[in-house]
Formats: structure tokens, sequence, C-alpha cells
């Protein structure tokens, strides 16, 4: 048994809603960081040409956005039992409702699972929606807290 002390009655806590701006400019950072040269993402003529009503952020952007909007994540995760310095990435599924253009969108991260056991495992679910309230995106991350 893991001598975590992250509990199954963590399911359906909310953590903080936080609101970040995208920006064209960390938008264009992140293109040239992972290696994407597709124009649609950093010329408005192309993006809109493609059938985009702006310059769209690449794929996964939103974990940037989860880690550069709310940092807080990790003393949160600290707080409801998980040892963060033994925590490995499981897995990540991103479910894309709308596209995400420049501007200020807002999100909230729930705990969707948790499994207890020889390692423990926790599922986080997070939704992006932009300033109409719409969502744009719901992310699941899994992690897994690996034994003492």
């Amino acid at each position: 048994m893991s001598e975590s002390t992250i509990s199954k009655d963590a399911v359906g806590k909310k953590l903080d809603r936080f609101e970040y701006t995208v920006e064209r400019g960390k938008v264009k950072e992140f293109c040239i960081a992972i290696g994407e040269t597709n124009p649609i993402y950093w010329d408005i003529e192309t993006a809109k040409k493609a059938g985009y009503e702006d310059t769209p952020a690449p794929p996964t952007f939103q974990t940037a956005i989860q880690f550069w909007g709310y940092p807080k994540l990790w003393e949160d995760m600290v707080a409801i039992g998980i040892d963060v310095k033994r925590l490995l990435h499981l897995k990540e599924e991103y479910t894309y409702l709308k596209p995400i253009y420049p501007g200020k969108y807002w999100a909230q991260t729930e705990i969707i699972d948790v499994k207890t056991g020889k390692m423990d495992m926790v599922t986080f679910r997070t939704t992006y929606h932009n300033e109409k309230d719409e969502p744009c995106i719901q992310a699941e991350m899994a992690i897994v807290i690996r034994p003492a």
C-alpha cells in the first residue's frame, strides 16, 4: 500500500477557478518550442482562409495554460495528500469542443477518480471556457504516485 494520504473522498473536489489570457506571442513561442510551423497559428489571414475566426492555439496548448495560469496546482496536490516528489504522469486526454483563440479564458479542475493500492492513481479533469462561458476543451490528466 502506498504511504500517500490521498483518499477516494477527494473525488468531486474542485480546485480554484483560474483565468488566463491567451496571447499571440505566447502561442508563437509555444509553436517554436514544439517545432510547429503551420502559419495558421500566427498569421490571421492564413487562419481565416483555413476557416478559423482568428489564429487558433495548437493542440496541447492548454497544458501550458494549466501550468502558467495555475501554478498553485502543486500546492493543491500536496494539500489533498499527493507526494509530488513521487508523482509520475500516466496519461493526458483531450476533448476539443471549440478552438482556443487569443483572448481571455477561465478554467477549473476537478478530481474525477482516485484509485488506491500498491500505487495510487488520481485523475483530474480541467475544463477550459472562453469569454462567453462556452466550454472549449476538456483535458483529463492521470497521475500515478509511486510507493516510497
